[in-house]
């Protein structure tokens, strides 16, 4: 018996560690359980069927203000007060009855006031089936529901804005499909917006044009994480209309690119009108060049005529002073002096005869006033009359004249007066441009109802750049100061102008340079347009004082104005070396030697090879090599035809003392030289330093 009870109390104790053992581990699942839940951030709560509390967690505490640890056995409305209670038990029947539930509520809270609540209801089944209670789990979704209102609402705003807008807003996906597109696409391409919803861009039926650069920009700024922009044409019959658009990311969350929104805006009007202003602008600037050209032009041929009027006149005035001088000394009137002063005169009017009349006619031109007076007349007389003209020019020079007329008694009608100007103005030109023993053809013949007149020569030849500008106004090949002929550029503007008056035409042909010209001008035989009179020039002369015992180096490149100013200077008493050219002044400065040099040098400045501002560096460089002291130098004086103030200004800064304008009267001229030959700097001649001699020294200055 002991022995059996002994055993009883074995087993006994052995459940009853088991118990213990079951009891303990009940107790840290409890636990357990307890914390999962606590951490959790949503309410947690468990309720019986008849809605009294079994748990609840801390956030459940936090959230309804109460201890999870004294709310078993109380009622929902003991908790949490009847209203809310009354929300929460009213969808507890269909968990009650086995199903989920689900539903938002608005609830107060204790700090936040009224917060929504999203509620599930889980039912909790006992042993058997059946419903024992229900686990509730509720989120605050509070701030969600204003993020998704917020954002339903900008969504809204977003399509009111897009579909109202003219440019055409669309939205892709990574894959470059298209989620959104505004009703303006289809104004804009002409396919209704719900084609383009769903589709890859390539699958839209856009023009190819606007699918590439579209897609080209949407990858840029997937890639980039910044705004592209891009741009293309669509060409519809008649017109072109231009596009450009921005690709612009839109991110999630996280930062992360979640679509691009796709802007375009039609800017053909905007083209269009840059187009236009860009050709405006293009068609002002031809515009302004035309007009810089053509001042430019007129300023170039401004400075030729003023140099080729002041020169005859120069000679003129020189070689009547010389008259004057010779009268006024009671001389024989027969002598060779007097001789050439009166050709030099007579070719000095003539020069300024033809120059102004050649202005007259290119002003009647310009202004329409020039009249033909029409006659018929024979060809062959006038064209020989022409050549007449010019055989004492040709001989001059040396130049041969060859004649071939095929005419017979054909007439033309028009001014016999501006044919033989036409033809003469050719023949001077081919004699003036052809070299020393060169020839001159003169031939006509009539073909077609016209009269050909052609003249050629064998000289300068004209390059193939400058032949369009051949009958140009106020053109020519060489206008600068070093040019080897003289004129205003006129006469063949003259020449074509005149004969476009009788009804013809002029041509011009050219192998190049050194290869000579031929001119041809054909005018028909029955033409017709009156011309105007004439006017003759009148000229002028003065007169001046002494230049006993004082030695000039005149050079200038033209003849008659060497000549003129040379006698000029002589009769005043000056001793004259004359020279043509830089390279002859130096000549005669190495004949003459330092002591015998000149004290006044009087230098043209428009001359070929070297001009006035080169002769000058040269002559100053050789007076340095004599070992001539600065103050015993020539004084230097700048006799030229061009006579604006920055000609003075240039002509003053390269050296010389003086810049006078030709033509200069006589008594100026000599009383300047005067003045310079007295003045320091100047004077009868030159004292040479020698080896070992100081400049002081050589100049009679008293050492420093």
């Amino acid at each position: 018996m002991p022995r059996r009870d002994s055993a009883a109390r074995t087993r006994a104790a052995r459940r009853l560690r088991r118990l213990r053992h079951e009891l303990q581990r009940a107790v840290a699942s409890q636990r357990q359980l307890r914390l999962i839940t606590d951490a959790a951030p949503v309410c947690i709560a468990q309720w019986d069927r008849e809605g009294r509390f079994r748990f609840a967690n801390r956030a459940c505490g936090e959230r309804f203000g109460l201890d999870p640890e004294r709310v078993a056995g109380r009622t929902l409305a003991d908790v949490l007060g009847e209203e809310v209670g009354a929300v929460l038990r009213g969808p507890m029947a269909a968990a009650l009855s086995g199903r989920r539930a689900q539903f938002e509520a608005k609830l107060p809270h204790r700090e936040l006031g009224a917060r929504t609540l999203h509620v599930s209801y889980v039912p909790e089944f006992d042993e058997h089936g059946g419903v024992a209670g229900v686990i509730a789990l509720m989120s605050d979704v509070t701030e969600r529901r204003r993020a998704e209102r917020s954002l339903h609402q900008r969504e809204r705003e977003f399509k009111t804005l897009a579909e109202n807008s003219p440019d055409v807003i669309g939205r892709l996906d990574p894959d470059l499909r298209l989620l959104y597109i505004n009703r303006a696409a289809e104004a804009a391409f002409g396919l209704p917006a719900e084609r383009f919803i769903g589709r890859l861009l390539d699958d839209t039926g856009l023009p190819p044009l606007a699918v590439t650069a579209c897609s080209e920009a949407v990858r840029g700024c997937l890639r980039s994480g910044r705004e592209q922009g891009f741009g293309f044409r669509v060409h519809t019959p008649g017109r072109t209309r231009h596009f450009t658009g921005r690709a612009i990311p839109e991110l999630d969350r996280s930062g992360a690119i979640e679509t691009v929104l796709t802007i375009v805006y039609d800017v053909t009007q905007r083209a269009e009108s840059e187009r236009e202003r860009d050709s405006a602008l293009l068609r002002e600037q031809a515009a302004r060049e035309q007009a810089e050209a053509a001042a430019a032009a007129r300023d170039q041929f401004l400075a030729v005529v003023s140099h080729e009027l002041r020169s005859p006149l120069n000679g003129i005035q020189s070689w009547a002073h010389v008259l004057e001088q010779h009268l006024a000394g009671g001389g024989d009137s027969s002598r060779p002096a007097v001789e050439r002063a009166l050709a030099g005169i007579r070719t000095g009017v003539a020069q300024q005869v033809r120059l102004i009349e050649d202005l007259l006619d290119a002003t009647r031109i310009v202004s329409g006033q020039l009249r033909l007076v029409r006659q018929p007349f024979a060809l062959a007389p006038v064209l020989q009359a022409a050549l007449e003209s010019v055989r004492a020019h040709a001989a001059t020079r040396g130049v041969r004249l060859h004649v071939d007329l095929a005419l017979g008694d054909e007439q033309v009608e028009g001014d016999p007066d501006r044919v033989q100007q036409i033809v003469w103005n050719l023949l001077d030109n081919a004699v003036k441009f052809s070299a020393a023993q060169g020839s001159v053809w003169l031939s006509a013949a009539c073909q077609d109802g016209e009269a050909c007149v052609a003249v050629r020569d064998q000289g300068r030849g004209i390059t193939p750049d400058f032949l369009p500008h051949l009958f140009d106004r106020f053109r020519q090949a060489d206008a600068s100061m070093t040019r080897r002929h003289d004129g205003l550029g006129l006469g063949l503007a003259l020449v074509r102008h005149l004969a476009e008056l009788h009804g013809g035409r002029v041509m011009a042909e050219s192998p190049g340079r050194n290869e000579g010209a031929t001119f041809r001008v054909y005018l028909p035989l029955r033409p017709a347009e009156p011309a105007g009179p004439r006017r003759r020039p009148r000229d002028a002369p003065r007169p001046p004082p002494s230049l006993a015992g004082i030695r000039v180096l005149l050079v200038d490149d033209q003849a008659t104005a060497r000549e003129s100013l040379g006698e000029l200077l002589r009769h005043a008493g000056a001793q004259v070396h004359a020279a043509g050219s830089c390279a002859e002044a130096l000549a005669l400065l190495e004949q003459l030697g330092p002591a015998g040099a000149p004290g006044v040098l009087l230098c043209d400045i428009a001359m070929p090879e070297a001009d006035g501002y080169l002769t000058l560096q040269r002559i100053r460089a050789w007076e340095e090599r004599q070992g001539i002291a600065p103050a015993g130098r020539m004084a230097a004086v700048a006799i030229t035809a061009y006579t604006q103030r920055e000609d003075r200004l240039r002509a003053l800064a390269a050296g010389y003392r003086l810049h006078l304008a030709k033509p200069v009267a006589p008594a100026e001229l000599i009383a300047a030289i005067a003045g310079l030959g007295m003045a320091p700097g100047g004077g009868t001649g030159r004292t040479p330093r020698r080896p070992g001699q100081s400049q002081e020294q050589a100049s009679g200055l008293p050492p420093a």
